[in-house]
């Protein structure tokens, strides 16, 4: 069973979920997201790793300050992490706005990271992507008067139904002071980061870099489309799966897992 915790990373507390032993693995979620995003995963990934899964500053149970999110201060928060925690290397998953911080971490400190999975990773469309109207939807939930009426709007934005337990607790979610400051704050900064296709090739090319990518074809928020930049990239797996969304590790775990356990231990 994973273990609740809090650590203070830069004068700021950060919950995350800790189970298993073994290699070094953390899991950073997507916008709008907390380490409970990945409650399908943990307990069979722990098998066989360290894993970590935090709530990023502005999310889930952390502090929600009322600052500019950018993905530098997601990264910075990561190091923060990791330091705190006396992490000196670890293998990396990221979801959406998560793979695009895990990125850009491990662009910038190669030392640390071993094997990076992307999750239909943000940063990877170009500066002319404005969005799907999914993820225009998906940014009203903060408008929900109720729960119907967020429920509604949810299974809209991720294409299936989604459970009781979601639904508490993205109701409690968006009615966090800040919480939708960070969301907006976060969305905008990481459709104006520097695009990360040109770097993480060359990562990939220099070696220091070991990636798998994992899309969903019906995937409404990032489209399948910009998965393709990776089939020719060195050091680079891409798995495309059907009748998948946006969140392959929620959507189809059990075959996430069984891809991401044979990656970290075999490739």
């Amino acid at each position: 069973m994973e273990m609740e915790k809090y650590a203070t990373i830069n004068n700021y507390k950060i919950r995350y979920l800790e189970e298993g032993s073994g290699p070094n693995l953390i899991l950073v979620h997507g916008l709008g997201g907390s380490s409970s995003s990945w409650i399908n995963n943990i307990p069979n990934l722990a098998e066989d790793h360290h894993v970590y899964a935090m709530d990023m500053l502005g999310f889930g149970r952390s502090d929600k300050p009322k600052i500019d999110y950018t993905i530098d201060l997601f990264v910075d928060m990561l190091k923060g992490f990791m330091d705190i925690l006396a992490i000196d290397k670890a293998s990396m998953i990221g979801s959406s706005l998560g793979g695009q911080i895990v990125t850009e971490y491990a662009l910038n400190h190669q030392d640390r990271v071993d094997r990076l999975v992307l999750v239909a990773p943000a940063g990877f469309t170009p500066k002319t992507f404005k969005g799907t109207s999914t993820l225009r939807n998906y940014t009203r939930i903060f408008n929900a008067k109720s729960k119907d009426g967020l429920k509604h709007l949810l299974e809209k934005v991720h294409g299936t139904s989604i459970n009781d337990e979601y639904l508490e607790w993205m109701y409690e979610y968006i009615g966090m002071d800040n919480a939708r400051h960070a969301f907006m704050s976060a969305l905008r900064n990481s459709a104006k980061a520097e695009r990360l296709s040109r770097r993480f090739r060359k990562g990939l090319e220099s070696a220091s870099i070991k990636a798998m990518v994992i899309w969903g074809k019906d995937d409404r928020i990032i489209p399948v489309r910009y998965a393709e930049q990776f089939i020719d990239m060195p050091n680079c797996r891409l798995i495309v799966l059907e009748n998948c969304g946006h969140r392959p590790h929620v959507e189809a775990s059990s075959l996430f897992n069984e891809y991401v356990r044979l990656f970290l231990k075999y490739d």
